[in-house]
């Protein structure tokens, strides 16, 4: 038969010309009245318009774009008419299958909303540059000394000022207590730091109200002047605007505020109060550079780079070092970004905790892309009718893709819901003292990543089903008929998914187990002493009103007494230092007898000033010799203390008792140390994972100092002898803040916060994981053993056993969870190794834990498939075939 040809009249050139100079006409005329609206004469906007148009092929060509435009409109409008379509239809088909769509937006929820949760901490902690203008000009400088890092000395400040050219300005701040005591309110400890004038300069902080510190007020005999947070501002204050200019009674003195620093753009992180760092003559002279505690700040110059100022400053300090040798051996300075400086070592735990969600992500994504190809299998005839009616291949990808990517916005959003409850979690979970943890938000940013995961996924798990359209009509109809319309490419690709779901839990459980296995091990260490039942505070004594070491002894002698008349106190001690609160006082010093050495060669250990009573209460035990008592008191005999470790360092083949210590420490020409009278058990003084440091114990009437801790063992629970120890304290001065009351296992366990946050969370997500993976598997063999109903009708008409048949559908099951398991073994040595700065007591491919995922991973194998088992041995041959 001839095919008809269907073709457009015919027309003569000379009436198309006639058609182009008709629509050239309208044009031009259009085009003059537009000219004669801007203000051109008829005959100025006529010839115009004749020079813009040009001869009659010019025109022919601006029509001809006028069509193309035109075409292109008309295309444009098809497709979003068809888009609509897509989307209207997509709706429909979700709608009429509600389980299916709630089951893929609530799973696509999960691994959204947790990568949303775990983003928002990351970019608030490591991603968002600091609030300070051009932050990544400011640097932290850290002291190198010795090839030992340490804080600076005020010397060294003055040294570094002067001679540097790559910084533009350097600061130095430290940390200081202040009490603050105001009218008809308890007193208050604010967290607060000594600054240099030019701090707020250098940090390029400009304050919420008043002015920041002027040159001069760091010098001697300049007036006393703060500047106070924005939230101490709101909450001591009530936000009253008149505070500037306003004296406040801080450690004993009257303070003029001068100013109000915003609280986001507040450093130190934690700082409360600033007030002048103020030093004396005495202490910038030479003598004084063996007293490190200053930290120091600087901002780079424009154009210096921070290669060329660690060369610079580098330089600087080893000419330091060659012109007092006998302060240093070697001085070398690091300046650290100081973002990097804050974040320190989250990095790496945070990152890994990320890339912990992602697994899940991934799974979830997984599991949906076998639901959509479940789907897609089940609408083989659909497609293939919709093939025999026009469609081309494109438009039903396009069709799929568009019921993916509304699934997924549909989940997005869910998950956006997860995220801030995940949010709110994560933060009660995190350890107090994580940096920059209070900035995390659900912001714009999370935001776009949360939309970003959407599109992805939606993508993803919709392209995966679309490839598996063949739209042939015939055989699908076919296939529809018998019942069986899976077709082994689908099978297989459902299958090497679940494979791929097993070897992500496999590789997030062996990371977890690592994890948890880490912080069993910590929790097994001893730290010393005895935690339980015990009460902690702490008291900063005023240096104005406090000022001698007379005033500092009569405080601490009343306050024991006192504290051993509450009732319920069994036991009571003093001591500026608790094992694993933070506190690092380190003292060099000489033993009596030995050559003498290099001031830069002596050994030096941490120390700590204790009433008698410190080793009972702590529960320190004694190893050897005795304690010091009560008679230690100025004027007699000096005594010390020192810990296992002490001993083990310095005196590792001799008795140490009877040896007698030199501290390079004076108090008006008073020189600490004393002759060795015992030794106590080591404690953990900066944390349960570090080694336990030597340790030197002073009696504190004979070392007295102005950060005092409090501890109290009773008969009762700890918190029943707040008030009473905060009364025992007021009962000697009133305007003594008392604060960081705690348990002494409290302590132990903010030691340990950062191990407990990382191995809490990355358990939880790989506890989802597995519970992913496994629905991921059930749904593989419930879905194979309902289109094996033939299959498995005639085995059992041929005479196999429900256990056989049970048992080969379990046997189905394991071979994907194995392959899986082989796969997840192999990424997880790799990615173990990546942990392994994480780790405490055990190695990066620890057998136990491998072992014990196997085995989970088996279990959760034959449970996932049992009940499909079940289901295949109960299969009565002759339904089976009547349903074929």
């Amino acid at each position: 038969m001839r095919r008809r040809v269907f073709q457009l009249p015919w027309r003569s050139r000379r009436q198309i010309g006639a058609d182009v100079d008709e629509e050239l006409r309208f044009h031009i005329d259009m085009r003059i009245e537009e000219l004669r609206a801007l203000g051109l004469t008829n005959d100025a906007a006529r010839t115009e318009a004749l020079r813009q148009f040009g001869d009659l092929e010019e025109a022919r060509r601006y029509i001809a774009g006028i069509d193309h435009a035109t075409e292109a409109a008309h295309r444009r409008s098809e497709y979003m008419g068809d888009l609509r379509q897509d989307i209207v239809y997509a709706l429909r088909k979700l709608r009429s299958a509600p389980a299916f769509t709630i089951t893929v937006a609530l799973t696509l929820a999960l691994g959204i909303g947790a990568n949303t949760a775990i983003f928002s901490v990351v970019n608030g902690v490591l991603l968002q540059p600091l609030p300070f203008p051009q932050p990544d000009r400011i640097v932290r400088l850290r002291f190198i000394y010795n090839g030992q890092s340490d804080a600076g000395s005020p010397p060294e400040l003055k040294d570094f000022r002067t001679r540097s050219r790559t910084m533009q300005g350097i600061a130095m701040y430290a940390g200081q207590a202040a009490n603050l005591v105001r009218d008809g309110a308890d007193p208050e400890l604010l967290r607060g730091v000594t600054v240099s004038a030019n701090w707020f300069k250098i940090m390029g902080i400009t304050p919420a109200l008043g002015r920041s510190f002027a040159d001069g007020e760091d010098r001697e005999g300049a007036a006393k002047v703060a500047m106070i947070s924005e939230a101490v501002w709101h909450r001591d204050f009530s936000g009253d605007r008149e505070i500037v200019g306003r004296a406040i009674r801080l450690n004993g003195e009257q303070v003029t505020v001068i100013g109000v620093v915003p609280a986001r753009r507040a450093y130190p992180l934690t700082a409360e109060v600033w007030l002048p760092l103020v030093f004396t003559s005495d202490e910038l002279s030479d003598k004084n550079r063996g007293a490190r505690y200053l930290q120091m700040v600087g901002r780079l110059s424009d154009g210096a780079t921070v290669e060329q100022a660690q060369r610079e400053l580098s330089q600087i300090g080893a000419s330091i070092a060659a012109s007092f040798p006998d302060k240093y051996k070697t001085l070398a300075i690091q300046p650290l970004p100081l973002q990097s400086a804050i974040v320190g070592d989250l990095r790496r735990p945070l990152l890994v905790v990320m890339g912990a969600v992602a697994f899940v992500l991934l799974i979830a994504c997984a599991n949906v892309a076998n639901l959509l190809l479940v789907r897609a299998t089940g609408r083989e005839s659909e497609m293939a009718v919709r093939t025999a009616l026009g469609a081309d291949r494109a438009r039903l990808v396009r069709q799929l893709v568009t019921e993916s990517m509304l699934l997924s916005l549909l989940g997005a959003a869910a998950g956006l819901l997860l995220a801030r409850w995940g949010m709110a979690a994560l933060l009660r979970l995190a350890p107090p003292d994580l940096p920059r943890v209070g900035t995390a938000t659900i912001d714009g940013t999370a935001l776009v990543f949360t939309i970003g995961i959407a599109v992805v996924t939606g993508l993803v798990f919709g392209l995966l089903p679309a490839a598996h359209i063949h739209g042939d009509l015939a055989s699908a109809l076919r296939a529809g008929l018998r019942g069986t319309r899976t077709r082994h490419l689908t099978a297989r690709t459902r299958g090497g998914i679940v494979v791929a779901e097993v070897a992500l839990a496999v590789t997030l459980l062996v990371g977890a187990g690592l994890l948890l296995r880490s912080f069993q091990h910590l929790l097994a260490v001893d730290p010393g002493f005895r935690p339980d039942g015990v009460l902690t505070f702490r008291v900063s004594l005023p240096e104005r009103s406090y000022a001698s070491d007379t005033a500092q002894r009569a405080f601490v002698d009343g306050l024991d007494a006192r504290l051993h008349a509450l009732p319920g106190v069994r036991q009571a001690a003093i001591a500026t230092a608790l094992p694993l609160d933070g506190s690092d006082f380190t003292l060099s010093f000489t033993i009596h007898g030995r050559a003498p050495v290099s001031p830069n060669d002596e050994p030096a250990t941490q120390v700590v000033s204790a009433t008698p009573e410190f080793f009972a209460t702590m529960g320190i035990p004694v190893l050897r010799g005795r304690l010091f008592s009560r008679d230690a008191q100025p004027g007699t005999p000096k005594e010390v203390v020192v810990s296992r470790e002490f001993v083990r360092r310095f005196f590792s083949n001799e008795d140490p008792i009877g040896h007698y210590l030199d501290l390079g420490w004076s108090v008006d020409g008073d020189r600490k140390g004393g002759t060795i009278v015992g030794v106590v058990g080591g404690v953990k003084q900066v944390a349960l994972d570090q080694e336990t440091p030597p340790l030197l114990y002073l009696p504190y009437a004979q070392a007295p100092m102005w950060n005092l801790r409090v501890v109290l063992r009773g008969s009762v629970p700890p918190a029943s002898l707040t008030n009473p120890a905060r009364g025992a304290v007021h009962e000697i001065d009133r305007e003594l803040p008392v604060f960081a009351l705690r348990t002494l296992t409290e302590y132990v366990a903010q030691s340990i916060g950062p191990q407990r946050f990382y191995a809490t969370v990355v358990a939880v997500f790989a506890a989802v994981a597995l519970i992913l993976a496994a629905i991921g598997l059930y749904g593989v063999i419930a879905y194979s053993v309902s289109q094996r109903a033939h299959e498995l009708g005639v085995r059992v008409a041929l005479g196999a056993t429900g256990q056989r048949i049970a048992g080969m559908v379990v046997g189905q099951g394991l071979m994907l969870t194995l392959a899986g398991v082989a796969i997840g073994v192999l990424a997880a040595t790799l990615v173990s190794r990546l942990l392994a700065s994480l780790l405490f007591g055990v190695g990066a491919l620890d057998p136990l834990t491998f072992g014990l995922v196997l085995v989970v991973l088996a279990a959760v194998a034959v449970v996932a498939s049992y009940v499909p088992a079940r289901r295949a041995a109960r299969v009565d041959p002759l339904i089976a075939m009547r349903g074929e």
